[in-house]
């Protein structure tokens, strides 16, 4: 009857205690493997859509400048850094010729020459890290100094670290192009240990054509 007994005994409390622990370092080993894997999923959708936000931005300003004009002080940049006229500015006033509040249709003259109808005025904000946009329908001639009227605007770009607007050539009193370079921020990963900080560096050349 003792033999029986004893064959019969369940775990000890060592065998628990190490069934325990050897579980916990299995889960250990799996979120170690697991969540910077989780991190880097998540930053690569965020990275991907701050990139479309930086597209849709440049987009919107391509059409914008390339319906613009040049001629008549209609174009004039703002609040500028760097060592000549007009190169690195944060902020930038154009016409346009579009209605419906800068959104509409592109109107022409009797002789089919585009028919100014407001400014358009962009510029970063570096408070909120955000590119900004304004339509101003009271006038077709950007302020001569900065500020104009900022209210109301709308955000075109977040989490923007640098912007830049440069009228090409540099120097030059006649230039004949805008370059515009973008540095947005990333979000970076919830967890302090696992950082997927990146900038996106992002340059056009827009050429008014009227």
């Amino acid at each position: 009857m003792r033999r029986l007994l004893t064959e019969q005994r369940g775990y000890s409390a060592v065998d628990a205690v190490t069934g325990l622990v050897l579980f916990a370092l299995s889960l250990v080993s799996v979120y170690q493997v697991m969540i910077p894997s989780f991190a880097m999923w998540r930053n690569s959708d965020e990275r991907i859509a701050r990139q479309q936000d930086v597209r849709l931005a440049m987009d919107r300003m391509s059409r914008d400048l390339r319906e613009s004009t040049l001629a008549l002080n209609r174009l004039r940049a703002y609040n500028c850094a760097g060592p000549s006229a007009n190169q690195n500015c944060s902020a930038i006033g154009f016409v346009t010729a579009r209605d419906s509040n800068c959104d509409g249709n592109f109107q022409l003259t009797g002789s089919a020459d585009p028919n100014w109808q407001a400014v358009i005025y962009v510029w970063f904000d570096p408070a909120s890290l955000e590119l900004r946009r304004r339509c101003d329908t009271s006038t077709t001639l950007p302020v001569t100094t900065w500020p104009p009227v900022l209210t109301p605007s709308t955000v075109i770009g977040r989490r923007i670290i640098l912007m830049a607007f440069t009228l090409l050539p540099v120097g030059n009193p006649n230039p004949t192009s805008v370059a515009i370079a973008i540095r947005e921020q990333a979000t970076t990963a919830s967890r302090p240990t696992y950082r997927y900080q990146t900038n996106f560096y992002n340059q056009t050349v827009f050429l008014p054509r009227n």
